[in-house]
Protein backbone atom coordinates (compact mmCIF):
# COMPACT_ATOMS: atom_id res chain seq x y z
CA UNK A 1 0.00 0.00 0.00
CA UNK A 2 2.75 2.39 0.97
CA UNK A 3 4.82 1.74 -2.15
CA UNK A 4 1.80 1.94 -4.46
CA UNK A 5 0.89 5.31 -3.00
CA UNK A 6 4.44 6.59 -3.51
CA UNK A 7 4.51 5.49 -7.19
CA UNK A 8 1.18 7.15 -7.94
CA UNK A 9 2.26 10.37 -6.31
CA UNK A 10 5.47 10.45 -8.42
CA UNK A 11 3.65 9.60 -11.66
CA UNK A 12 1.16 12.46 -11.16
CA UNK A 13 3.91 14.90 -10.28
CA UNK A 14 5.96 13.95 -13.34
CA UNK A 15 2.98 13.85 -15.71
CA UNK A 16 2.31 17.52 -15.25
CA UNK A 17 5.92 18.38 -15.94
CA UNK A 18 6.48 16.08 -18.97
CA UNK A 19 7.87 17.54 -22.16
CA UNK A 20 7.95 16.22 -25.74
CA UNK A 21 11.61 16.12 -26.76
CA UNK A 22 12.02 16.89 -30.48
CA UNK A 23 15.68 17.63 -30.43
CA UNK A 24 18.23 15.08 -29.28
CA UNK A 25 20.41 17.87 -27.88
CA UNK A 26 17.89 18.34 -25.05
CA UNK A 27 17.88 14.70 -24.06
CA UNK A 28 20.84 14.81 -21.66
CA UNK A 29 19.85 18.01 -19.78
CA UNK A 30 16.26 16.91 -19.42
CA UNK A 31 17.30 13.45 -18.18
CA UNK A 32 19.49 15.07 -15.52
CA UNK A 33 16.65 17.38 -14.47
CA UNK A 34 14.22 14.46 -14.25
CA UNK A 35 16.67 12.48 -12.16
CA UNK A 36 17.22 15.42 -9.80
CA UNK A 37 13.48 16.04 -9.43
CA UNK A 38 12.94 12.34 -8.69
CA UNK A 39 15.56 12.37 -5.97
CA UNK A 40 13.99 15.49 -4.44
CA UNK A 41 10.52 13.95 -4.48
CA UNK A 42 11.80 10.72 -3.01
CA UNK A 43 13.48 12.51 -0.15
CA UNK A 44 10.36 14.63 0.47
CA UNK A 45 8.19 11.58 0.99
CA UNK A 46 10.81 9.23 2.35
CA UNK A 47 10.47 7.76 5.86
CA UNK A 48 13.68 9.34 7.07
CA UNK A 49 12.76 12.94 6.24
CA UNK A 50 12.20 14.83 9.40
CA UNK A 51 9.58 17.52 9.28
CA UNK A 52 7.62 16.05 6.35
CA UNK A 53 4.36 14.18 6.22
CA UNK A 54 6.32 10.94 6.26
CA UNK A 55 7.34 11.39 9.87
CA UNK A 56 5.29 11.20 13.02
CA UNK A 57 4.56 14.13 15.30
CA UNK A 58 7.36 15.28 17.51
CA UNK A 59 7.13 14.39 21.20
CA UNK A 60 8.14 16.71 23.99
CA UNK A 61 9.40 14.85 27.05
CA UNK A 62 9.61 16.86 30.25
CA UNK A 63 12.37 15.80 32.62
CA UNK A 64 11.11 16.36 36.16
CA UNK A 65 13.46 18.20 38.50
CA UNK A 66 14.12 17.20 42.11
CA UNK A 67 12.03 19.26 44.51
CA UNK A 68 14.82 19.10 47.07
CA UNK A 69 17.56 20.15 44.68
CA UNK A 70 20.09 17.30 44.50
CA UNK A 71 22.74 19.36 42.77
CA UNK A 72 22.20 17.68 39.35
CA UNK A 73 19.32 19.78 38.06
CA UNK A 74 19.57 23.36 36.95
CA UNK A 75 17.54 24.51 39.90
CA UNK A 76 14.36 25.26 37.88
CA UNK A 77 11.71 23.16 36.21
CA UNK A 78 12.56 20.31 33.86
CA UNK A 79 13.84 21.19 30.38
CA UNK A 80 11.67 20.36 27.34
CA UNK A 81 13.66 18.05 25.01
CA UNK A 82 12.19 17.37 21.52
CA UNK A 83 12.48 13.81 20.32
CA UNK A 84 11.53 12.12 17.12
CA UNK A 85 8.93 9.41 16.93
CA UNK A 86 10.20 6.11 15.62
CA UNK A 87 9.88 5.68 11.86
CA UNK A 88 6.66 4.03 10.72
CA UNK A 89 7.00 0.36 9.98
CA UNK A 90 6.21 -1.29 6.67
CA UNK A 91 2.47 -1.45 5.99
CA UNK A 92 1.67 1.77 7.86
CA UNK A 93 0.33 4.87 6.06
CA UNK A 94 3.01 7.38 6.97
CA UNK A 95 1.86 10.92 7.55
CA UNK A 96 -1.85 10.16 7.61
CA UNK A 97 -2.00 8.43 10.92
CA UNK A 98 -2.73 10.48 14.05
CA UNK A 99 0.35 10.65 16.23
CA UNK A 100 0.08 8.43 19.31
CA UNK A 101 0.96 10.40 22.41
CA UNK A 102 3.66 8.92 24.59
CA UNK A 103 2.66 7.66 28.01
CA UNK A 104 2.99 10.17 30.87
CA UNK A 105 5.86 9.60 33.29
CA UNK A 106 4.90 7.59 36.35
CA UNK A 107 4.41 9.64 39.50
CA UNK A 108 6.79 8.72 42.32
CA UNK A 109 5.34 6.54 45.03
CA UNK A 110 3.95 8.48 47.97
CA UNK A 111 6.21 8.28 51.00
CA UNK A 112 4.47 8.06 54.34
CA UNK A 113 5.75 10.80 56.69
CA UNK A 114 7.51 9.60 59.81
CA UNK A 115 5.41 10.03 62.95
CA UNK A 116 6.46 12.78 65.27
CA UNK A 117 8.30 11.65 68.39
CA UNK A 118 6.00 11.39 71.38
CA UNK A 119 6.65 14.21 73.82
CA UNK A 120 8.18 13.20 77.13
CA UNK A 121 5.69 13.27 79.98
CA UNK A 122 6.10 16.20 82.31
CA UNK A 123 7.33 15.30 85.80
CA UNK A 124 4.62 15.11 88.41
CA UNK A 125 4.74 17.87 91.02
CA UNK A 126 5.43 17.03 94.63
CA UNK A 127 2.98 17.63 97.43
CA UNK A 128 2.56 21.20 98.57
CA UNK A 129 4.99 22.19 101.26
CA UNK A 130 7.78 19.90 100.02
CA UNK A 131 6.31 16.74 101.56
CA UNK A 132 6.12 13.27 100.07
CA UNK A 133 5.85 12.94 96.29
CA UNK A 134 2.56 12.05 94.64
CA UNK A 135 2.32 8.46 93.41
CA UNK A 136 3.33 8.00 89.76
CA UNK A 137 0.69 7.70 87.06
CA UNK A 138 -0.73 4.18 87.06
CA UNK A 139 0.46 3.56 90.62
CA UNK A 140 -2.49 3.13 92.99
CA UNK A 141 -2.13 4.23 96.59
CA UNK A 142 -3.04 1.56 99.13
CA UNK A 143 -5.10 2.82 102.04
CA UNK A 144 -4.22 1.25 105.39
CA UNK A 145 -5.58 1.85 108.85
CA UNK A 146 -4.13 0.98 112.24
CA UNK A 147 -2.51 2.23 115.42
CA UNK A 148 0.86 3.95 115.58
CA UNK A 149 3.05 1.76 117.80
CA UNK A 150 6.38 3.52 117.59
CA UNK A 151 8.10 6.57 116.05
CA UNK A 152 11.59 6.46 114.55
CA UNK A 153 12.98 10.01 114.14
CA UNK A 154 16.32 8.73 112.77
CA UNK A 155 14.66 7.25 109.67
CA UNK A 156 11.72 9.67 109.55
CA UNK A 157 9.19 6.85 109.85
CA UNK A 158 6.64 5.33 112.18
CA UNK A 159 5.49 1.76 112.75
CA UNK A 160 1.79 1.18 112.12
CA UNK A 161 0.17 -1.95 113.53
CA UNK A 162 -2.62 -2.85 111.08
CA UNK A 163 -5.42 -5.35 111.53
CA UNK A 164 -3.94 -8.65 112.71
CA UNK A 165 -0.98 -6.90 114.32
CA UNK A 166 1.40 -6.86 111.36
CA UNK A 167 3.90 -3.97 111.47
CA UNK A 168 4.08 -1.56 108.52
CA UNK A 169 6.85 1.09 108.34
CA UNK A 170 5.61 4.43 106.95
CA UNK A 171 7.85 7.38 106.01
CA UNK A 172 6.52 10.89 106.50
CA UNK A 173 7.68 14.44 107.20
CA UNK A 174 5.58 14.74 110.40
CA UNK A 175 5.68 11.82 112.83
CA UNK A 176 2.46 11.04 114.72
CA UNK A 177 2.53 10.17 118.42
CA UNK A 178 2.43 6.51 119.49
CA UNK A 179 -1.14 5.44 120.19
CA UNK A 180 -2.60 7.55 117.36
CA UNK A 181 -5.28 5.74 115.38
CA UNK A 182 -5.19 6.74 111.74
CA UNK A 183 -5.80 5.74 108.15
CA UNK A 184 -3.66 6.91 105.26
CA UNK A 185 -3.15 6.28 101.52
CA UNK A 186 0.30 4.76 101.16
CA UNK A 187 2.67 4.06 98.28
CA UNK A 188 5.37 1.42 98.37
CA UNK A 189 9.04 2.49 98.26
CA UNK A 190 11.99 0.68 96.73
CA UNK A 191 13.14 -0.98 100.00
CA UNK A 192 9.66 -2.40 100.74
CA UNK A 193 8.55 0.23 103.25
CA UNK A 194 5.85 2.83 102.55
CA UNK A 195 5.38 6.59 102.33
CA UNK A 196 2.25 8.64 102.84
CA UNK A 197 0.70 9.50 99.47
CA UNK A 198 -1.58 12.07 101.08
CA UNK A 199 -2.39 13.45 104.51
CA UNK A 200 -3.62 10.78 106.94
CA UNK A 201 -6.94 10.91 108.76
CA UNK A 202 -6.50 10.55 112.53
CA UNK A 203 -8.95 9.96 115.34
CA UNK A 204 -8.95 12.31 118.32
CA UNK A 205 -8.80 9.57 120.93
CA UNK A 206 -5.47 7.78 121.39
CA UNK A 207 -4.83 4.23 122.48
CA UNK A 208 -2.92 3.54 125.70
CA UNK A 209 -1.93 0.02 124.65
CA UNK A 210 -1.19 -1.65 121.32
CA UNK A 211 -1.09 -5.13 119.82
CA UNK A 212 1.52 -6.15 117.25
CA UNK A 213 3.40 -9.19 115.93
CA UNK A 214 6.90 -9.90 114.67
CA UNK A 215 10.11 -11.85 115.03
CA UNK A 216 12.46 -11.42 117.99
CA UNK A 217 15.83 -10.11 116.75
CA UNK A 218 17.54 -9.07 120.01
CA UNK A 219 17.37 -10.11 123.68
CA UNK A 220 18.96 -7.96 126.37
CA UNK A 221 21.49 -9.85 128.49
CA UNK A 222 20.99 -7.46 131.43
CA UNK A 223 18.68 -9.08 134.05
CA UNK A 224 18.20 -5.72 135.73
CA UNK A 225 16.72 -4.23 132.55
CA UNK A 226 15.02 -7.08 130.68
CA UNK A 227 13.96 -6.22 127.15
CA UNK A 228 13.82 -7.67 123.64
CA UNK A 229 13.33 -6.33 120.11
CA UNK A 230 10.44 -7.27 117.84
CA UNK A 231 11.08 -6.65 114.14
CA UNK A 232 9.17 -6.48 110.88
CA UNK A 233 10.11 -5.04 107.50
CA UNK A 234 11.33 -1.49 108.27
CA UNK A 235 10.72 -1.54 112.05
CA UNK A 236 12.62 -2.91 115.06
CA UNK A 237 10.82 -2.01 118.32
CA UNK A 238 12.31 -2.38 121.77
CA UNK A 239 9.87 -3.97 124.25
CA UNK A 240 10.60 -3.49 127.94
CA UNK A 241 9.69 -6.17 130.47
CA UNK A 242 8.79 -5.15 134.02
CA UNK A 243 10.99 -6.84 136.64
CA UNK A 244 9.45 -9.69 138.59
CA UNK A 245 8.43 -8.51 142.08
CA UNK A 246 9.97 -11.67 143.51
CA UNK A 247 13.31 -10.74 142.01
CA UNK A 248 13.29 -13.67 139.59
CA UNK A 249 14.62 -13.10 136.11
CA UNK A 250 11.69 -12.95 133.72
CA UNK A 251 11.61 -15.42 130.90
CA UNK A 252 12.24 -13.76 127.54
CA UNK A 253 11.52 -15.14 124.06
CA UNK A 254 14.47 -16.49 122.07
CA UNK A 255 15.97 -14.86 118.98
CA UNK A 256 14.01 -15.92 115.92
CA UNK A 257 10.80 -16.64 117.82
CA UNK A 258 7.62 -15.21 116.29
CA UNK A 259 5.54 -13.46 118.97
CA UNK A 260 2.26 -11.60 119.42
CA UNK A 261 2.71 -8.78 121.93
CA UNK A 262 0.33 -6.59 123.89
CA UNK A 263 2.19 -3.57 125.25
CA UNK A 264 1.30 -0.44 127.17
CA UNK A 265 2.52 2.92 125.89
CA UNK A 266 4.22 4.54 128.87
CA UNK A 267 6.14 7.78 129.16
CA UNK A 268 9.02 7.62 131.65
CA UNK A 269 9.23 10.27 134.34
CA UNK A 270 12.61 11.54 133.13
CA UNK A 271 12.57 14.92 131.37
CA UNK A 272 12.33 14.77 127.57
CA UNK A 273 11.83 11.00 127.78
CA UNK A 274 10.13 9.36 124.82
CA UNK A 275 7.20 6.94 125.10
CA UNK A 276 8.25 3.35 125.66
CA UNK A 277 6.56 -0.01 125.04
CA UNK A 278 6.14 -2.11 128.19
CA UNK A 279 5.03 -5.69 127.76
CA UNK A 280 1.63 -6.59 129.18
CA UNK A 281 1.33 -9.95 127.49
CA UNK A 282 3.32 -12.06 125.03
CA UNK A 283 2.35 -15.20 123.13
CA UNK A 284 4.72 -17.41 121.18
CA UNK A 285 3.61 -18.52 117.74
CA UNK A 286 3.96 -22.27 117.10
CA UNK A 287 6.90 -23.55 115.09
CA UNK A 288 10.68 -23.47 115.34
CA UNK A 289 12.53 -20.12 115.56
CA UNK A 290 13.28 -18.41 112.26
CA UNK A 291 16.87 -18.44 111.01
CA UNK A 292 16.28 -15.50 108.65
CA UNK A 293 15.63 -12.08 110.21
CA UNK A 294 14.45 -8.65 109.05
CA UNK A 295 16.25 -5.80 110.81
CA UNK A 296 15.93 -2.01 110.92
CA UNK A 297 18.49 0.23 112.57
CA UNK A 298 21.54 2.43 112.31
CA UNK A 299 24.98 1.41 111.07
CA UNK A 300 27.23 2.12 114.06
CA UNK A 301 30.58 1.09 112.63
CA UNK A 302 32.27 -1.05 109.99
CA UNK A 303 35.08 -2.99 111.69
CA UNK A 304 38.38 -3.81 109.94
CA UNK A 305 37.87 -7.52 110.55
CA UNK A 306 34.87 -7.58 108.18
CA UNK A 307 32.09 -7.19 110.74
CA UNK A 308 29.35 -4.58 110.96
CA UNK A 309 27.95 -3.09 114.17
CA UNK A 310 24.21 -2.54 113.73
CA UNK A 311 21.91 -0.98 116.36
CA UNK A 312 19.72 -3.53 118.19
CA UNK A 313 16.58 -1.38 117.63
CA UNK A 314 15.82 1.28 115.03
CA UNK A 315 15.71 4.27 117.46
CA UNK A 316 18.83 3.09 119.38
CA UNK A 317 16.76 3.10 122.57
CA UNK A 318 18.56 0.08 124.01
CA UNK A 319 22.05 1.47 123.37
CA UNK A 320 23.07 -2.05 122.27
CA UNK A 321 24.15 -3.34 118.88
CA UNK A 322 24.23 -6.53 116.83
CA UNK A 323 27.47 -7.81 115.31
CA UNK A 324 26.98 -8.97 111.71
CA UNK A 325 29.59 -10.79 109.61
CA UNK A 326 29.80 -9.12 106.18
CA UNK A 327 30.15 -11.53 103.22
CA UNK A 328 32.32 -10.76 100.18
CA UNK A 329 29.18 -10.14 98.09
CA UNK A 330 28.40 -6.96 100.06
CA UNK A 331 30.61 -3.87 99.88
CA UNK A 332 30.60 -2.44 103.42
CA UNK A 333 32.64 0.58 102.28
CA UNK A 334 29.47 1.97 100.67
CA UNK A 335 27.71 2.14 104.04
CA UNK A 336 27.68 5.37 106.01
CA UNK A 337 27.97 5.23 109.79
CA UNK A 338 25.09 7.02 111.49
CA UNK A 339 22.58 6.45 108.68
CA UNK A 340 19.46 4.30 108.94
CA UNK A 341 19.28 1.03 106.97
CA UNK A 342 17.18 -2.06 106.53
CA UNK A 343 19.04 -5.34 106.74
CA UNK A 344 18.47 -9.06 106.50
CA UNK A 345 20.56 -11.56 108.43
CA UNK A 346 20.98 -15.32 108.68
CA UNK A 347 21.24 -16.96 112.10
CA UNK A 348 24.15 -19.42 112.00
CA UNK A 349 24.27 -22.70 113.92
CA UNK A 350 26.42 -21.12 116.67
CA UNK A 351 23.96 -18.20 117.08
CA UNK A 352 26.10 -15.64 115.22
CA UNK A 353 24.59 -13.43 112.54
CA UNK A 354 25.67 -13.05 108.90
CA UNK A 355 24.50 -10.10 106.84
CA UNK A 356 22.42 -11.21 103.83
CA UNK A 357 21.25 -7.89 102.44
CA UNK A 358 21.17 -4.18 103.22
CA UNK A 359 19.30 -1.15 101.79
CA UNK A 360 19.01 2.55 102.62
CA UNK A 361 16.22 3.75 104.93
CA UNK A 362 17.29 7.34 105.57
CA UNK A 363 13.91 9.07 105.23
CA UNK A 364 11.74 8.47 102.17
CA UNK A 365 14.44 9.56 99.70
CA UNK A 366 16.94 7.00 100.95
CA UNK A 367 14.25 4.34 101.27
CA UNK A 368 13.22 4.84 97.65
CA UNK A 369 16.73 4.61 96.17
CA UNK A 370 17.26 1.11 94.71
CA UNK A 371 20.90 1.92 93.86
CA UNK A 372 21.85 1.70 97.52
CA UNK A 373 20.57 -1.86 98.00
CA UNK A 374 22.93 -4.85 98.16
CA UNK A 375 22.65 -8.59 98.66
CA UNK A 376 19.18 -10.11 98.73
CA UNK A 377 17.58 -6.65 99.18
CA UNK A 378 18.82 -5.49 95.75
CA UNK A 379 16.24 -5.51 92.98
Amino acid sequence: MKRLFEHRFVDRALAGASLVVTDRRWAAPLSAAALGFGIFAGVAIGPGAAGTLATGAQQIVEIPSSSEGDGQSGGGGGAAVPTESPAPQEGEAAGFEEAIPSSAPLAPEAVEPLPDAAPEPAPKPSRAGGGEEEPEEGEEAQKLAGTVVHANPAAGSYALAIKGGELVAVHTSELPDPGTKLSAPLRRLANGTFAEADDPTAEKAKASSVNFRGAVTYVSPDPAAPAYTVSGRGASLLVHVAPDPSGAVPELPAIGAYVAVTAAIETPAEPNAKPALVQSKVELEPGPPSTYLDLAGVVEEVLPDGHLLFSADDARESGAHLTLAVPASIDASKLKAGDSYLATATVEADGSLTLSGIAGDEHSKGADDPAGAQGDLAR
